[in-house]
C-alpha cells in the first residue's frame, strides 16, 4: 500500500494504490492536479474516471462503493473492501490522500 496527497513523482497527483501479490490483484484512487474526476483503477491497468463513488475509512482499511455503471466498466464489482496489514499502512497518510482526493466532492467519511 502506498498513498501520497501530493506526490512529487507523478507531478502533485494524488493516490492510494494497493496491491495483493496473493492474488495478484490492484485497486487505486488517483486524482491528478486540477482534475474533477478520480480515476478508479483496478485488477491490472483497468481503468476508468469518475465523478463521484463512496470511501468509507475505517479502523484497518477501507470500503469503496462504485456506481453499477462505473462496476460495469471496470471488472464488475461495485464495492471493494480494502483491508491493510497491521503496520503496513499509516492512517495519517490515507486520510490526507483521500481528503485530496475527495476535495470538493461528497462521499468521503470515516470512522475510528
Amino acid at each position: 500500500m502506498s498513498a501520497s496527497a501530493n506526490s512529487d513523482a507523478y507531478d502533485g497527483m494524488t493516490y492510494i494504490y494497493c496491491h495483493d501479490p496473493r492474488q495478484n490483484y490492484c485497486f487505486s484512487l488517483t486524482r491528478a492536479v486540477g482534475s474533477d474526476d478520480i480515476e478508479v483503477m483496478v485488477f491490472d491497468q483497468v481503468v476508468h474516471r469518475v465523478d463521484q463513488l463512496e470511501v468509507a475509512l475505517q479502523a484497518s482499511g477501507f470500503r469503496a462503493t462504485l456506481s453499477m455503471d462505473a462496476a460495469s466498466l471496470l471488472d464488475g464489482h461495485s464495492e471493494y473492501d480494502i483491508e491493510f496489514l497491521p503496520g503496513a499502512w499509516n492512517r495519517q497518510t490515507v486520510e490526507e490522500a483521500l481528503a485530496a482526493i475527495f476535495r470538493g466532492k461528497e462521499g468521503l467519511s470515516a470512522r475510528a
